[in-house]
C-alpha cells in the first residue's frame, strides 16, 4: 500500500492498518518509527488503552529502540512509577553516555525522589552537553525550570541567560529570569542585569516590568512606580505592571492612586478577585467603609474561597461597631486559612471585646503556637488573661514568651509591670535588678508602659537608691 503524503493522513492509514492487523490476527511489519506514529496517534485522541498496546508490541519488536523506551518511561512517570522509569534510563545511559533526553530524564526523576544531588549532577551535565551541541538549545528552557524547582536559582540564572542571549525576544525566560533572581535574592546582580537589558533594548516592556519588581520587593517604591509606568507606555495592556503600580502606591499609602490604577487594569482584562479585594482595603484604609463592603463582596462573587476578603469584611465590620457581625466572616476567613495567625488574632481582639473569653484564650494560643515571636501577641494574650482569667496564668504565659524571645525588653518590662500589680515586690526588684545592668534607661521605659508604679510605695525606695547610684 502507499502511504500519503500528508502526516496526519499517514498515521491515519498506519493506525488502521494496525488496527487491521489486530483485527485479524495476523502479521503486519511495522518498523520503529511506525510505532512511534502510531503510539502518538492514539494518545493524542486519548486511546491510552490503544497506545499501550502498540508500545508493548513495539518493543517486543525494538527492545533497544531509544525513543520507544523514552515513550515508556513517560507512560511509567505518568503513572508515578519513577523508580521502574529510572532503572530504564539508568541503563539508556550505559548505551546512550552523552543523549541529553536521558540524562535530563535522569536528573527529573531524582528531582521527584528529591534526591537532590544527584539531579543537579544530572542537569550541570545536560547543561555541559548542550554547550557543546548547540542544535539541543530548545532544552534550555526545561532545564531552567528544572533547575529553579529544585532551588538552583544560580544555575537556573545562568541557565536563562544563555537563553536570552541566543533569543533576546524570549519572554517566557524574561519572565523566569526575573524570579530566579528574586528567589535567589540578587536584587543588586537583577537591577544591574536589567538596566544593561533596557540599554540594549528601551522597549524591552518585560525587563521594564522586572527591574520594577525587583525594586518593589527592595522596596524602593517610587523607582518601581516609575519602572512600571515605563512598561505601560510600552504596553499598556501589561495587567501585571498596573497590579505592580497598584501594590507600590499601597506601599506608600497612596490609596486613590492604588484604586485608580486597579480599575486602568479593568480596561484591558476582567477584574479577578484579588484586585476587587485589594481596592476594597484601599477604601478601608481611606476610611469609605461602604464602598470597601461593596469591593469586598465584589471579590466574593467571583471568588468565594479567597479568605482576605471574608476577613476583609469582617474588618470593616467592626469598625462599623459591628462586632457581633464581624465574628463572623473572621471566622470565615480562618477556616479558609485556618494557619494565618492574622487572622486568629484579629479573631482573639474581637472575642475579647465581645466578652467571650473561653474562645478569645484559644485563639490567642492559636497565634502564638503560630507564630511564637510575635510580642505583641504574646503581651496582648497576657494582658488578656491578667484582666479577665488568671494574673497567676498571666505571669507564666509572660514567663512563656520571654522563655521565646530572651533578648525582649518589653515581655521583660511586661512581666515587670505584673508582678507589681499582683504584690510581688520582692520578684519585680530583683527582675529590675537584673535588667538594669544591661539598660540604664529601664526604669525610664517600665514608667512609661506602667506609670501606675509610681504610686507605689514599696518601690519608691527602690527608685531612689537607683538614682542615687546612677548618677555617681
Amino acid at each position: 500500500m502507499f502511504l500519503d503524503s500528508n502526516p496526519e493522513n499517514n498515521a491515519i492509514q498506519k493506525v488502521a492498518l494496525f488496527e487491521s492487523m489486530l483485527k485479524d490476527k495476523t502479521f503486519t511489519f511495522f518498523d520503529a518509527e511506525d510505532f512511534e506514529v502510531i503510539i502518538e496517534y492514539y494518545y493524542q485522541v486519548s486511546f491510552k488503552d490503544k497506545a499501550k498496546k502498540a508500545l508493548d508490541m513495539g518493543l517486543d519488536q525494538y527492545p533497544n529502540d531509544l525513543t520507544l523506551l523514552l515513550i515508556k518511561v513517560e507512560t511509567l512517570n505518568a503513572s508515578q512509577q519513577f523508580e521502574k522509569s529510572l532503572k530504564i534510563l539508568i541503563k539508556l545511559n550505559k548505551f546512550y553516555p552523552n543523549n541529553v533526553d536521558v540524562i535530563l530524564g535522569i536528573g527529573k526523576i531524582y528531582s521527584i525522589l528529591e534526591i537532590f544531588p544527584k539531579a543537579i549532577d544530572s542537569f550541570n551535565k545536560v547543561y555541559e552537553l548542550i554547550l557543546l551541541d548547540p542544535s539541543q538549545k530548545e532544552l534550555l528552557q526545561d532545564l531552567a525550570y528544572e533547575f529553579m524547582q529544585i532551588g538552583q536559582n544560580n544555575q537556573a540564572i545562568k541557565v536563562l541567560k544563555h537563553i536570552l542571549r541566543i533569543n533576546p525576544n524570549d519572554e517566557t525566560s524574561m519572565m523566569e529570569i526575573g524570579v530566579a533572581f528574586h528567589e535567589a535574592g540578587k536584587f543588586k546582580e537583577a537591577v544591574t542585569y536589567f538596566k544593561n537589558t533596557i540599554d540594549e533594548s528601551p522597549y524591552n516592556h518585560l525587563a521594564w516590568f522586572n527591574l520594577a519588581t525587583i525594586y518593589n520587593i527592595d522596596e524602593n517604591w517610587k523607582d518601581a512606580i516609575f519602572g512600571y509606568e515605563m512598561c505601560l507606555v510600552i504596553n499598556e495592556k501589561f495587567t501585571a505592571a498596573h497590579y505592580g503600580k497598584a501594590n507600590s502606591y499601597i506601599q506608600l499609602k497612596e490609596y486613590q492612586k492604588a484604586i485608580d490604577s486597579f480599575n486602568e487594569s479593568f480596561i484591558y482584562d476582567r477584574p479577578h478577585a484579588y484586585a476587587y479585594c485589594s481596592i476594597g482595603e484601599c477604601y478601608e484604609k481611606i476610611g469609605n467603609y461602604s464602598k470597601a463592603l461593596i469591593f469586598y463582596e465584589k471579590s466574593l462573587e467571583i471568588d468565594d474561597t479567597l479568605p482576605e476578603s471574608w476577613l476583609g469584611i469582617g474588618v470593616v465590620r467592626d469598625l462599623n461597631n459591628e462586632p457581633q457581625q464581624a465574628i463572623k466572616f473572621i471566622k470565615k476567613a480562618i477556616e479558609l486559612d485556618s494557619e494565618n495567625p492574622e487572622y486568629w488574632y484579629l479573631y482573639a481582639e474581637i472575642l475579647t471585646k465581645l466578652k467571650k473569653n473561653k474562645e478569645a484564650e484559644i485563639a490567642f494560643k492559636k497565634v502564638i503556637e503560630l507564630e511564637p515571636n510575635n510580642i505583641d501577641a504574646w503581651i496582648d494574650y497576657s494582658n488578656f488573661l491578667f484582666d479577665n482569667t488568671s494574673k497567676s496564668k498571666a505571669l507564666k504565659e509572660v514567663k512563656k514568651g520571654i522563655e521565646n524571645n530572651q533578648d525582649d525588653l518589653d515581655l521583660k518590662l511586661r512581666l515587670v509591670a505584673m508582678q507589681i500589680s499582683s504584690g510581688l515586690i520582692r520578684d519585680a526588684k530583683l527582675s529590675l535588678s537584673k535588667m538594669q545592668h544591661n539598660n540604664k534607661n529601664i526604669f525610664k521605659k517600665l514608667i512609661d508602659i506602667y506609670p501606675e508604679v509610681l504610686e507605689v510605695k514599696s518601690m519608691n525606695q527602690f527608685f531612689d537608691f537607683y538614682k542615687d547610684n546612677s548618677s555617681k
